[in-house]
C-alpha cells in the first residue's frame, strides 16, 4: 500500500488575459502546496492534468495525465480505486494559504481515522482516511459538493477544518490574488514562494481591484462604519466578522452550495436578484453603496438568479473591474456602477466571501496597525 498521497488538480482556464493570469497563479500554488504538503509527511504529491509535461520531473511530485474533458469526480474517483493510498486527500489546484503544519495536521486527523473537509458547501479540501470513501465520487461535476457527498453517501462523519482564511481562501478568480497580494504585504498569510513571485509580476495589473478591497476592508476597523457581505457566507464567517471587526456588519447571506444545487438541476433564487429584476442591475448597486460604507460582494448567486451565462473570461473581468473587457451587457452594467459606486465595492466569487473576508479582516487591522506605527515614527 502506498503511504499518504495529496491529490491535486490542474487544467487551464486560457483565453483572456485574466484566465490566464489565474492560471499562472494556480500553476505556483499547486507546487507550492505540493512542497508544503511533502514538508508535512505526505509520500507523494500526485498531479492530475491533462499536461502531466509541465509539472515533471520534480522531487516528491507524480504527474498523471488525464483527458481534457475528464470531470473531477470521475478522475478523484478513479484514483480512489487505482492507486490505493493510505490516506487520500484532495486539495484542487492547492490552498494559497495553508502552511506545512496544517497539512500535518489533517494527517493526523486521517491518521486517527477522522474524515474531514475544509468546507461541507464549498469543498476544496477533503481528507480520507480510506481512500475507497473517494470511490463515489463519480457523478460529481465540480468538486464543490465533494464533502457533501463523502458525508452523505457514504453515511459518514465528515469534520470541518477550523475557519480561517489560511484553510478557506481558494483562488478562483482574479479577485483572489488581490486579496492573496494585500494579505501577503502586511503578513496576513504567507502564499509560497512561486506564488509570491507572481502576485509581485501582477501587483499593477490588479492595482484597480487591490485599491477597492484595500478600502473595503478598512471599514471594519472603524467604530462608526458599516460593512456588507453579499453572497455565499456561512454562517462561522459571519461570527468571525462580527467577534473580530470594530464596525457594524450587514450580511446578506445567499445560496450555500450554489454550484451542487445548479448540477442537480435546481434553480438559484436571490433576493438581491428579485431587487435587480425591479430595478436594473447599476441601481442595484448604488442601492448597496446607500446602506455600506464598503462591500465585499459575491456576484455568483445574483448571477445564477439572473440567468446571466455570462463566460469566465466576462466573470473574471468583473472581479478585476475591467469593465470595457466585459461582453455581456448585464454584468457590465453591474461592474460599471460598482466601479463608479460612492462606497468601495469589491467583487469576486464563493472565495471572496468565505476566506477572502477572514483575510480581509487580518488585512484591515494590519493596515491600521502599519499605518499608527508609521505616525510615531
Amino acid at each position: 500500500m502506498r503511504g499518504p498521497e495529496l491529490w491535486l488538480c490542474f487544467r487551464e482556464f486560457g483565453g483572456s488575459r485574466w484566465e490566464r493570469l489565474v492560471d499562472r497563479a494556480r500553476a505556483a500554488c499547486l507546487l507550492d502546496t505540493a512542497e508544503r504538503g511533502l514538508e508535512a509527511g505526505f509520500a507523494r504529491a500526485a498531479v492530475f492534468t491533462p499536461t502531466p509535461e509541465a509539472f515533471a520531473g520534480r522531487a516528491g511530485i507524480e504527474p498523471v495525465r488525464t483527458g481534457a474533458g475528464d470531470s473531477i469526480g470521475r478522475i478523484v474517483a478513479g484514483a480512489a480505486v487505482e492507486r490505493g493510498a493510505g490516506i487520500a486527500c484532495y486539495a484542487g489546484s492547492g490552498m494559497p494559504g495553508m502552511l506545512a503544519g496544517d497539512w500535518r495536521g489533517a494527517l493526523e486527523l486521517a491518521a486517527d481515522g477522522r474524515a474531514a473537509a475544509n468546507n461541507l458547501f464549498s469543498t476544496d479540501v477533503l481528507i480520507a482516511p480510506r481512500p475507497e470513501m473517494l470511490a463515489g465520487l463519480g457523478g460529481c461535476t465540480a468538486d464543490n459538493g465533494f464533502g457533501l457527498a463523502v458525508r452523505d453517501g457514504q453515511r459518514a462523519a465528515v469534520e470541518v477544518l477550523e475557519r480561517s482564511s489560511r484553510t478557506l481562501l481558494d483562488i478562483d478568480t482574479p479577485a483572489d490574488l488581490a486579496v492573496l497580494g494585500l494579505a501577503g504585504e502586511c503578513g496576513a498569510l504567507e502564499p509560497g514562494p512561486r506564488l509570491a513571485a507572481v502576485l509581485r509580476d501582477c501587483a499593477d495589473e490588479l492595482e484597480g481591484p487591490r485599491e477597492r478591497l484595500a478600502a473595503a476592508f478598512g471599514v471594519l476597523t472603524e467604530r462608526e462604519r458599516q460593512f456588507l457581505a453579499v453572497g455565499r457566507v456561512g454562517s462561522g464567517v459571519w461570527a468571525l466578522l462580527d467577534r473580530d471587526t470594530a464596525c457594524r456588519v450587514r450580511v446578506i447571506a445567499e445560496e450555500r452550495g450554489l454550484r451542487a444545487r445548479s448540477a442537480a438541476g435546481g434553480r438559484a433564487r436571490s433576493m438581491l436578484g428579485l431587487h435587480a429584476e425591479a430595478v436594473g442591475p447599476a441601481a442595484l448597486a448604488d442601492a448597496l453603496a446607500e446602506v455600506a460604507d464598503g462591500i465585499a460582494f459575491d456576484t455568483r448567486p445574483l448571477a445564477a438568479h439572473l440567468g446571466w451565462r455570462a463566460p469566465r473570461a466576462d466573470r473574471f473581468a468583473s472581479d478585476a473591474g475591467a469593465v470595457e473587457e466585459i461582453r455581456h451587457a448585464g454584468l457590465r452594467e453591474l461592474t460599471g456602477a460598482a466601479v463608479r459606486a460612492g462606497a468601495p465595492i469589491a467583487l469576486g466569487g464563493h472565495s471572496l466571501a468565505s476566506g477572502g473576508l477572514l483575510a480581509g479582516i487580518d488585512i484591515a487591522w494590519g493596515r491600521k496597525e502599519a499605518r499608527e506605527e508609521a505616525g510615531r515614527g
